[in-house]
This record gives C-alpha cells, sequence and structure tokens, in this order.
C-alpha cells in the first residue's frame, strides 16, 4: 500500500510541535481554522476545508507527549482516505525537531493519493512556519491547490 512520507526540520522544541498537534488552537494555526479536537486518546478530531464542504474526522489512537501522535481517518469526503493512519513522531535535534510525518494505508496511487501528498508538504511547511514566529497558512487562508 502506498503511504505519504514526509520529514521536516522545525526550528521549535518537541512540546511546541506537539501542542501545535494535539490541540484545536495549535491546528487553527496551520492546517484549518475549521477545526475541532479532543486531546485525548480515543477522543476525535474534525477538520473542514473549503467552507465546511470537505470534513475529515479522525479518532485519536495514541498521545505520547512530544514524541508521538497517531489518529486513524474514520471519515471524509474522500472514499480513499477512510481507514488511513496519520502519524506525527518527533525527535529532539539540537534544541530543533525533527518530524516525521506519515499518511498511511492508501489502497491505490491514485489522484486522491496525490493531492494529500502535495497538500500534506504545503501543510507541514505551514506549520513549520507557525512555529518558526511566522504567520502559518491554514485552510482558508492559505493558496487553493
Amino acid at each position: 500500500m502506498p503511504d505519504v512520507m514526509h520529514l521536516i526540520k522545525i526550528h521549535a522544541s518537541p512540546e511546541q510541535v506537539y501542542q501545535a498537534i494535539t490541540t484545536a488552537d495549535g491546528v487553527r494555526n496551520w492546517w484549518t481554522r475549521d477545526t475541532t479536537l479532543d486531546s485525548q486518546i480515543g477522543g476525535a478530531g474534525e477538520f473542514g476545508f473549503n467552507g465546511h464542504q470537505f470534513v475529515n474526522k479522525v479518532k485519536i489512537d495514541e498521545l505520547t507527549p512530544q514524541t508521538r501522535v497517531r489518529w486513524t481517518m474514520i471519515s471524509s469526503g474522500l472514499p480513499a482516505f477512510d481507514g488511513t493512519t496519520i502519524a506525527f513522531d518527533l525527535r529532539a535535534n539540537r534544541g530543533d525537531t525533527m518530524l516525521a510525518f506519515a499518511h498511511r494505508d492508501f489502497t491505490r496511487m491514485d489522484d486522491s493519493f496525490a493531492a494529500a501528498t502535495t497538500r500534506w508538504g504545503y501543510y507541514l511547511l505551514s506549520l513549520k512556519q507557525y512555529l518558526e514566529g511566522r504567520q502559518g497558512t491554514p485552510d482558508p487562508d492559505g493558496v487553493d491547490l
């Protein structure tokens, strides 16, 4: 099965990166302003895009502070996303954080997979910008991808 994977260095502590990924206020600054997120294992997250026309719903599977976050996509606007898993692995690196990102378990490489690859790259750079003191570019503030 194909996976979307990215590795990015962020000039911020693992604690700051973890907070930006695991809280609704954090996510609103880099991924989408239309966010609700329950920050506990077994909780849910809902991330709306394009005026809530496209909604990703996740279940929080793992929260290891400053180290790992893992979600399962339980529903989305695209059947290819349902059942996929999203993981953020954080490693301290001389005052910075190395973020290894993976969106796994796609059933095939198609336009949905290609779009996910592009969008995740864009939003991870938005996360980097936000944490490094610049403004992130979450939906709907970013470009039309």
